[in-house]
């Protein structure tokens, strides 16, 4: 219940339209810079969306069912962080600040062998 309040106060803190009596909230990411170690950083275009559940302080992200990647989130006095724990032991964070939505998304994935770092920067919104 505490982080319900918590979130409850992100809501309305961060002037979000959500509905007092809703058990979950949406919240849609648009990353529209991506860096990587290789490469400056570019303009890009991701769209993540995440369902966060108040009552079982439980995040899904939205269009991924893979039961080889588990979710966690971290509430904070100032941010949100939910981490994608795949099964290969890379790991993929994305963190927003409650006040404005501002948000980076770090990704250290495994292709094949290789680390494949990359990080993007954005805004995530609730819906």
């Amino acid at each position: 219940m505490h982080s319900f309040l918590r979130i409850s106060a992100f809501v309305v803190g961060a002037a979000f339209a959500v509905p007092a009596a809703a058990e979950g909230i949406i919240f849609k990411c648009f990353f529209d810079w991506k860096c990587d170690p290789n490469r400056k950083c570019d303009h890009d275009g991701v769209d993540i969306r995440y369902k966060v559940d108040l009552e079982t302080e439980v995040a899904e992200r939205i269009g991924m069912k893979s039961d080889l990647i588990e979710l966690e989130m971290i509430f904070g006095d100032r941010a949100i962080t939910i981490m994608e724990k795949p099964i290969s032991g890379g790991i993929t964070t994305t963190t927003l600040l409650i006040d404005n939505g501002d948000a980076v998304r770090s990704e250290n994935e495994i292709s094949g062998r290789d680390l494949a770092p990359m990080q993007y920067l954005g805004q995530c919104i609730s819906m």
